[in-house]
């Protein structure tokens, strides 16, 4: 019997289950695609691994879910902070004196978010256009969308994660992360996908990787006490 690797111990160190995922490696460092044949990274070949099981899914680590967090904790997201970061807002680290939002309140918001408001977010958080503003007798302008820092995100990602975790749970989520926005922001796994109402979490390694300690903290602090499915998938060749 041989010996379980590095990744599995950590994997069965911190409680999660662990999988080998055998994929053809491409060129320049990149990865054959399962369902096309193209090259992808490791990540984006795991979650086309998944698609043909049905998955559905993002594969930017924590974008997808804290852009949805942010989303959701605003009744409408004010254009001067359609790419602000969502620690600095919970963090209360911003510009303008009107941008300091109690973290109580926002998470009080995401209780209430529904799909229609998430989906006006996300239009106003992907907005591209120069829009201008006036505060304070200061002029503000803003050119930067989220999608500049997160370019793979699309609205369809934001509407069926909300449904398939629930207010429920994603409040439960942003209030363990307001608790610490900046240490919180890092570590997320690189897959979020769902299936038939099941939310996965992957975190993705390819030969020669490892966890990082971000990446424990996350599973540990977020994973078994809020009841969320966290895998670690081994790359092989």
């Amino acid at each position: 019997m041989s010996k379980p690797s590095a990744l599995a111990r950590s994997a069965e160190k911190l409680g999660i289950p662990f999988e080998e995922i055998s994929l053809c490696r491409g060129p320049e460092k990149g990865w054959t695609c399962p369902q096309s044949g193209g090259v992808l990274s490791v990540e984006e070949a795991v979650l086309s691994h998944y698609k043909m099981d049905g998955w559905r899914g993002y594969s930017g680590e924590g974008g997808l879910l804290l852009n949805l967090i942010k989303a959701m904790s605003f009744k409408e997201v004010p254009h001067r902070n359609r790419a602000t970061y969502i620690e600095a807002l919970y963090y209360q680290n911003v510009a303008f004196e009107e941008d300091r939002f109690a973290p109580a309140t926002l998470l009080e918001h995401v209780l209430k978010a529904d799909q229609q408001s998430v989906v006006k977010n996300f239009e106003v958080m992907a907005y591209r256009e120069m829009t201008v503003e006036r505060y304070a007798g200061i002029r503000s302008s803003e050119s930067t969308s989220m999608l500049d820092f997160f370019p793979g995100l699309e609205r369809w990602m934001f509407v069926e994660l909300l449904a398939t975790a629930g207010n429920a749970l994603i409040h439960a989520i942003a209030s363990k992360f307001a608790e610490s926005p900046y240490e919180y922001r890092r570590g997320w796994p690189d897959i979020t996908m769902w299936r038939d109402g099941e939310l996965r979490f992957v975190e993705v390694k390819g030969p020669g990787d490892r966890l990082h300690e971000s990446q424990k903290k996350i599973i540990a602090e977020f994973a078994k006490p809020l009841g969320l499915h966290f895998t670690l998938a081994s790359v092989i060749e």
